[in-house]
């Protein structure tokens, strides 16, 4: 029988700017005390959100950090989802970084649309595929991307189950999100899992708002929007040929040149 369910414990919370062993050791403490399948974190979690000495805060996908990160998710057979600046030569990406139970790095997943500021700062991505994390495929989506639908479609067409939102979300943009999470969930009849950070860095005040939506884009649960906390949802895979809202099968790709 197929797997239809996976437990994610999604955290709200903020990181220390620019201490990435600080961060690390949260990311990891959060991972043995976590009962979920996977633990998800805000982006650019390790190194706080900042578009300045983005070189020197980037992480190559080789560092010992990770590489610690990824011990402590095989030792509790817990996956991982969080934000991280990569390195990879002279280039920097604004990067969600999967490891899933077993400890492997399943993709270190580029973000594709960059908002505001993060166009100087950072190369941008150009994959969108879903990865393998829990035994269920998860397509992964960085802040700004949730307001591209075209970005969660094109996961759930090749072949996402659930979507896993890492955002550094700040106001005056609560109301964007929450919308953009209820109906990228509802379009594609996907369960979302959405983890914002809160707490204020470069002149930004976060939101908050993590939460979780079901298949029918309704809100399962949504927490606050300043303090620290994470809870753990348990969110249920739709029988997308019976979901009322799932257009996928009725598309006419055709009519959708541009």
């Amino acid at each position: 029988m197929m797997k239809q369910q996976l437990s994610v414990e999604i955290v709200l919370a903020a990181p220390v700017p620019g201490a990435i062993d600080d961060n690390v050791r949260r990311v990891i403490e959060l991972v043995h005390g976590s009962s979920a399948e996977v633990v998800l974190l805000p982006e650019l979690f390790l190194t706080g959100y900042t578009f300045t000495n983005v070189a020197e805060l980037a992480l190559p996908r080789t560092d010992a950090r990770l590489a610690a990160i990824a011990d402590a998710c095989r030792a509790a057979r817990c996956g991982a989802v969080f934000g991280y600046i990569e390195g990879d030569g002279e280039r920097v990406f604004n990067s969600m970084l999967v490891i899933d139970e077993h400890g492997r790095q399943a993709a270190s997943v580029r973000k594709t649309h960059l908002f505001g500021g993060e166009t100087e700062a950072f190369s941008v991505g150009d994959e969108l595929q879903p990865v393998e994390i829990g035994g269920l495929r998860a397509g992964i989506v960085n802040c700004f991307e949730l307001e591209f639908p075209e970005v969660s479609r094109t996961l759930a067409l090749r072949g996402a189950e659930v979507i896993l939102a890492g955002s550094a979300n700040m106001h005056p943009y609560y109301e964007d999100h929450l919308l953009a999470c209820r109906a990228r969930a509802f379009e594609n009849a996907l369960p979302l899992a959405y983890s914002n950070r809160c707490g204020a860095e470069s002149g930004f005040d976060f939101c908050g708002g993590s939460r979780a939506v079901a298949a029918d884009g309704s809100v399962l649960v949504q927490l606050a929007d300043s303090g620290e906390v994470s809870v753990v949802v348990e969110l249920e895979c739709a029988d997308r040929s019976a979901h009322p809202s799932m257009q996928i099968g009725q598309r006419r790709p055709e009519l959708y040149a541009q």
